[in-house]
């Protein structure tokens, strides 16, 4: 497989979301002690300068404080970002996979993999189409006439959702 580790890249502005809440989800739905299975799936949190590492590494502590382990048995690492590849086209956006006709629509307005990797209306809707936490489906629904999509594709995706209220 190669010598590197599957991960997620979030782009967020700390100015409605810090690095610590992202932090505290993390925890939410992970770990700290569970077996690593080699490499390509190592349980890593990854920190692009200081006080990032300085937070990261804390929450672990704390985390390995609340779950009752020693710091020995953690293997969650904390580890700098040193290089980021984007995953094959059929890796990103997994939970359209299951919506192929919005998949289809997206795939078709963005030129490569990395701009429908990188689009607001990809991660959003793939998030709400997928199973991402603490969905907010009114503001979900306020906002997806914005999202410029046919109306065909958007009234399917209403429906979806106004019947997950």
């Amino acid at each position: 497989m190669g010598d590197h580790t599957e991960a997620v890249s979030i782009d967020y502005d700390p100015t409605v979301l810090s690095y610590e809440e992202l932090l505290t989800e993390f925890w939410a739905g992970h770990c700290c002690d569970s077996i690593n299975r080699g490499r390509q799936y190592m349980k890593a949190i990854f920190y692009r300068n200081d006080q990032q590492q300085q937070l990261a590494e804390d929450s672990l502590r704390d985390e390995a404080q609340r779950a009752g382990k020693r710091l020995e048995q953690v293997t969650t690492s904390v580890l700098p970002v040193n290089h980021f590849t984007y995953a094959e086209a059929y890796h990103q956006k997994y939970s359209l996979s299951r919506s192929s006709e919005v998949r289809l629509y997206l795939e078709g307005i963005y030129s490569t993999g990395k701009e429908f990797a990188d689009s607001a209306v990809a991660t959003r809707l793939n998030a709400f189409l997928g199973s991402g936490m603490k969905k907010d489906w009114p503001t979900f629904l306020e906002q997806l006439p914005t999202y410029g999509l046919p109306d065909s594709l958007r009234d399917s995706i209403a429906a979806t959702a106004q019947s997950r209220l």
